[in-house]
């Protein structure tokens, strides 16, 4: 009885999820970030504020984007501070709990590019630095309209350097959701 029981409830989950219209609307966040975890990267750099924008539509099942962010980090000790941005392709399952209020797990995968404020910085001597980069958040949004909305995340960012560099950010932004029509949805599809 209870693997029947499991399987209805995950159908009764992601109903929303399969009955959607792919490409249907458009929605706009921006968010202000901040790296919050405290790891080897933090002896020698303190995290600044950042900020991130991305451009969401729902998929075939779930919802996909794509985001930019950039963040700062100065340096503590000897060496040279940087700028991050980080660009990636997001996937999440929207899990509506009425109409307001929503949850939202995401995973990503993109770039994450590491400029440093010294031209001889890397064991190469190269300025910049690009690495993948793999995350997964958790956004919850409530509904303030019937376009725009607001959100808080946390996002778990994993850049392979070496060492492995693990991030964790909080963040809260503001979103406008608005309608493809039918120019943009053919361009999306």
């Amino acid at each position: 009885m209870r693997r029947p029981l499991t399987i209805l409830v995950l159908l009764a989950v992601s109903a929303p999820c399969l009955a959607q219209d792919p490409f249907s609307s458009l929605e706009i966040r921006i968010q202000a970030t901040q790296n919050v975890n405290q790891n080897i990267l933090h002896d020698h750099w303190h995290p600044g504020r950042g900020m991130k924008a991305s451009l969401v539509t729902p998929f075939y099942f779930g919802d996909w984007g794509i985001s930019l962010g950039v963040h700062r980090f100065d340096a503590r000790s000897d060496v040279p501070g940087f700028g991050a941005l980080w660009i990636s392709s997001d996937w999440g399952a929207r899990l509506p709990f009425g109409y307001r209020f929503a949850l939202t797990p995401t995973v990503g995968i993109g770039n994450y590019r590491m400029s440093f404020d010294d031209a001889v910085t890397t064991f190469s001597g190269e300025s910049s630095e690009s690495d993948f980069v793999s995350s997964a958040s958790l956004r919850a949004s409530l509904r303030i309209g019937r376009d725009w909305f607001l959100f808080g995340q946390a996002e778990h960012l994993c850049v392979q350097t070496r060492p492995l560099m693990q991030l964790w950010f909080v963040s809260a932004g503001i979103g406008y959701q608005m309608e493809t029509g039918k120019l943009l949805k053919a361009i999306l599809e």
